[in-house]
């Protein structure tokens, strides 16, 4: 595909069965019914710069890890984190319209990897259905189980935000990764899911298929290890235009001989992120 060119496919939207839902069980089948919609999926490459956090709510940055094995969390948390903590405040820091930030809190990582072909996950799998990893009301238990003592008078501060920073550990030939225009998703089109953890319960966010007018979506074809994408899963912002959310997913690239490509592997690095002004 020519840069900046675009992938027709269908994402998974959730099918609003229209009844109250169960909570999502972490580890369970998946119980929230989902409906493909045709989609277009526009390419990045070469206006990467167009795309900025308090725009879209998205942006992609160049960055080299120095981690060496991806399979150790230890080196992840010793040598990515520091990595990411930096990169972080770099580029809030560079992104016009943001205040500069107070703190910057590196809270876990999750590594994704596709299964094989005729093989189960092994592990984390690229999720296809359309989401927002945490609703606005779940940041609070968020900062609560991942800055203990320090949650209480952090949330109070005018302004924070989620940030996920998501790049592939191997350069990506299936099972891309997809992020919306957060200004062309309504918050109509959302619905609240109560999620349930082993030890904890919080809520996420589903998106049903588009109801106004069509979703924008942008991906960033054959993405490599060095392109690290920015996203928003919650800003308290009220100011009007801020993109709050942005929800993504993963799909098909259906110009990709079905079985071809080497199964996807990525990380997601989670920040909480707060300002002394909105």
């Amino acid at each position: 595909m020519a840069p900046g060119g675009q992938v027709q496919t269908t994402i998974n939207y959730f099918d609003d069965p229209g009844v109250p839902l169960v909570p999502m069980i972490i580890g369970g089948p998946t119980p929230q019914p989902k409906v493909a919609i045709p989609t277009t999926i526009t390419d990045v490459t070469g206006k990467e710069d167009e795309f900025t956090l308090d725009v879209q709510g998205f942006h992609y940055v160049k960055h080299e890890s120095q981690v060496t094995n991806w399979d150790d969390d230890e080196e992840i948390k010793r040598v990515n984190y520091p990595e990411m903590e930096k990169l972080c405040w770099k580029v809030l820091q560079e992104t016009e319209n943001l205040p500069k930030p107070s703190e910057v809190h590196i809270l876990t990582h999750i590594i994704r990897r596709g299964p094989k072909d005729n093989e189960g996950p092994k592990g984390p799998a690229p999720l296809y259905g359309v989401h927002v990893d945490q609703s606005f009301n779940a940041a609070e238990g968020v900062a609560q189980r991942w800055l203990g003592d320090k949650a209480a008078d952090l949330l109070k501060k005018p302004r924070y935000q989620i940030i996920n920073m998501w790049r592939p550990i191997r350069p990506i030939t299936r099972d891309p990764f997809a992020v919306s225009d957060a200004r062309s998703i309504p918050d109509s089109d959302l619905v609240f899911v109560p999620v349930r953890f082993p030890d904890h319960d919080t809520e996420a966010v589903e998106v049903r298929p588009p109801t106004e007018s069509p979703h924008k979506w942008y991906f960033k074809d054959k993405q490599q290890t060095d392109d690290v994408l920015f996203f928003k899963q919650v800003d308290s912002s009220k100011k009007p235009g801020v993109p709050r959310r942005v929800p993504h997913c993963a799909f098909k690239d259906t110009e990709l001989p079905e079985g071809e490509g080497e199964p996807r592997v990525s990380i997601e690095v989670r920040a909480f992120v707060f300002y002394d002004e909105e």
